[in-house]
């Protein structure tokens, strides 16, 4: 892996912070080496309300160690099948 732990984290987070919405927060839970590819670094978050109550289960925000870019697993599945056309 060419990105760290913390260079990852921060792209993941300021990914999903660039949509800020006030109704509900985004709470940081893990940053590992991606499960469903080596070539990703996951980043899981809890959605919370402000008031502090689980929304939804976790969100996974991938980041792409080749081009440094966080993105969410839709985006990664469409990016996928884009480089195999």
């Amino acid at each position: 892996m060419k990105l760290s732990r913390e260079r990852a984290e921060q792209l993941a987070l300021e990914y999903v912070n660039k949509d800020k919405n006030h109704n509900f927060k985004l709470e940081l839970i893990e940053v590992e080496v991606s499960k469903i590819s080596p070539k990703y670094w996951a980043a899981t978050f809890e959605v919370r309300t402000s008031e502090g109550d689980i929304l939804e289960g976790p969100l996974l925000i991938l980041v792409d160690d080749d081009f440094e870019k966080a993105m969410s697993l839709d985006e990664a599945v469409e990016s996928h099948m884009a480089d195999r056309e």
